[in-house]
């Protein structure tokens, strides 16, 4: 896995998890606890997208040899969810959460704050589908320990850095506003799109050779 493997990975991963638009979906989701209670709300996110982001780099594979999927169907399915993900992010996307959603998080108690600090801000809020597939990929792409360990290495960054971002998410909220968050959102869409594509040719190029000569 060189340099250039390495840092289009980690630009992919970015941009799929999507830090802006996950603090706005972290203040919505914990502005009405207290500091204390968002501080530890922002640790637990964190630490279970990092949990998610490992399982999935050092087991990802083996779970595809035992259901019998190859790499270039996983691919082409995870090009096309990916594909999916950054038109959303282009053209429709305003918040990470769904109605029933944001009724489940207005109707949870204080003191299951752990909870939600897992469901929905961790998962699916920030690692979703497309974050998943994008990381099996790369570990059954670059199978090497070498390389497993880079990829470790990319998400616990990633994790770092959303750990951050929810430790400042009101201050980012404030000062982006819902116009800079819209375009920040739009370009980070524009970038998994292209990702996208280029991960879905390469599936498709896998399971029909043919067509690439």
């Amino acid at each position: 896995m060189d340099l250039q493997a390495t840092l289009l990975f980690a630009t992919s991963l970015i941009a799929i998890v999507n830090p802006l638009s996950s603090s706005v979906l972290f203040v919505t989701s914990a502005s009405r606890f207290g500091q204390a209670v968002q501080t530890r709300m922002a640790d637990q996110s964190a630490l279970a997208i990092a949990v998610v982001l490992l399982v999935c780099a050092w087991a990802g594979r083996y779970l595809l040899l035992i259901l019998g999927i190859s790499v270039p169907m996983l691919q082409a399915a995870g090009g096309l969810i990916l594909l999916i993900s950054g038109l959303r992010m282009v053209v429709l996307e305003e918040t990470k959460l769904t109605a029933a959603e944001k009724t489940s998080v207005e109707d949870v108690p204080e003191e299951h704050w752990k909870a939600l600090a897992v469901v929905p801000i961790a998962i699916p809020g920030t690692v979703g589908a497309g974050t998943i597939t994008t990381v099996v990929v790369q570990s059954t792409t670059y199978s090497r320990w070498q390389d497993l360990l880079i990829i470790s290495a990319v998400g616990l960054g990633t994790a770092l850095l959303m750990w951050i971002t929810f430790r400042s998410s009101s201050g980012i909220a404030r000062r982006l506003g819902p116009i800079g968050l819209n375009i920040v959102t739009r370009v980070m869409g524009i970038l998994v799109t292209a990702t996208a594509f280029g991960l879905l040719a390469r599936g498709i190029g896998g399971l029909l050779p043919g067509l690439m000569k």
